[in-house]
């Protein structure tokens, strides 16, 4: 049985998506790719999702992949305070969105997806 919740977000002032992965697997990853599907063919997409903007992806992971850790990652940074007491900065992995979307075990995922047009939310 698969181990993973998905949210989705979709923008009604503007275009685009935002997605919550949480997989919950201690050892399977999950690559997930979308597509559009057209309002009654729930299931059937009528055509590849391609965007043409660069998805932002958030990445959260244990920096051991002991779920019980005390560092968490965000896109494989450990998130520890600086010398000057800082914390790192948290900048989105930019990724080709017509690439699926990995999601590694024991992690979190948030991604955005701004050029994505969902016909079901228009």
């Amino acid at each position: 049985m698969p181990l993973i919740i998905i949210w989705v977000h979709v923008s009604f002032l503007y275009p685009g998506v935002s997605l919550i992965f949480i997989n919950l697997s201690k050892d399977r990853s999950f690559n997930i790719t979308l597509s559009n599907a057209k309002p009654g063919d729930a299931g059937k997409p009528n055509y590849e999702f391609v965007g043409k903007q660069n998805r932002e992806e958030y990445h959260l992971r244990a920096l051991t992949g002991d779920i019980k850790d005390d560092i968490v990652c965000l896109n494989d940074v450990p998130m520890v305070q600086t010398d000057s007491e800082d914390i790192p900065a948290m900048d989105p992995k930019l990724v080709d969105a017509s690439t699926p979307i990995s999601i590694a075990a024991q992690s979190i995922a948030y991604v955005t997806i701004r050029d994505f047009e969902a016909p079901a939310c228009i």
